[in-house]
């Protein structure tokens, strides 16, 4: 295959919401594939190109606080329903963001503070750097503050339970629906929250912010997701500008050439 051939970028996929706008960057979920945008698979979709791509890529951009929501894991799922759900977030400028029980919290306590309307003083907050990530792995409580843009990596998923939403009301005036019975099967009280790094590693993918001051190489194996963060960088001689994406398909080594930039790479194994 040449070279070119293996680089996917995607049409704009962007969803408006309550607290904001995300884009979903690449995704082969049925609920917002991504399309080609040129070159060879132009107008195809990634599901078609890839069969079972793993992973979902978003943009956030929350101009107000997200709900207080957990995902299933590979275990909780069984009894929850839906698909698993594990992810970590990286954030494009400074913001806050809340992850994670404060230590000693119950199933019972975080039961009764959705009731009285104080579950958010339940959550860790934690005031991050533009580039810092934390990970949420399936059964963490989280949420995203106010003014907060994100990249996110994921699994393909779009199970969501709903644990608490500030007590706002909707476009109609009225409340959004809770999924306590499920948020609670779901939530795991035992994970510690998360230590804010630059790298993430974990059994789905592994994220790496790299400085790339001439050339770096992949290795290329499974599928790469490459973020141009800070600067420009270019791929088998294609030029990605600051803030656009890049899946490069699996198959031999491939270098990336940029002088000062950052860039975010998210390998997953295919």
């Amino acid at each position: 295959m040449d070279c070119t051939d293996r680089l996917l970028s995607f049409r704009d996929n962007i969803r408006a919401a309550l607290w904001g706008v995300e884009k979903w960057v690449v995704s082969a979920h049925p609920s917002g594939e991504s399309v080609v945008d040129g070159g060879k698979y132009d107008g195809m979709r990634l599901g078609d190109i890839v069969p079972g791509f793993p992973l979902l890529f978003k943009e956030i951009d929350a101009k107000s606080r997200l709900s207080v929501q957990v995902h299933p894991s590979e275990r909780t799922v069984t009894v929850t329903g839906g698909s698993p759900k594990t992810e970590m977030w990286c954030m494009l400028e400074d913001g806050t963001v809340y992850a994670g029980l404060k230590p000693g919290v119950s199933a019972s306590d975080v039961e009764r503070a959705v009731a009285s309307g104080t579950a958010g003083e339940l959550l860790v907050r934690h005031d991050l750097k533009a580039g810092e990530c934390v990970f949420i792995p399936g059964g963490m409580v989280h949420a995203i503050g106010d003014n907060a843009r994100i990249y996110e990596v994921q699994q393909s998923s779009d199970t969501t339970f709903r644990l608490y939403d500030w007590d706002r009301v909707g476009a109609d005036g009225k409340k959004r629906p809770l999924h306590l019975e499920s948020a609670l099967k779901a939530m795991d009280c035992s994970l510690p929250p998360p230590v804010p790094s630059r790298d993430v590693e974990c059994a789905f993918f592994s994220f790496r912010r790299i400085k790339v001051d001439g050339s770096f190489t992949f290795a290329g194996n499974g599928f790469t997701v490459l973020r141009a963060f800070r600067g420009a960088f270019s791929v088998c001689g294609r030029v990605f500008e600051e803030g656009s994406d890049v899946l490069v398909l699996g198959g031999s080594p491939f270098a990336v050439e940029a002088f000062g930039s950052e860039v975010l790479s998210t390998v997953a194994p295919g």
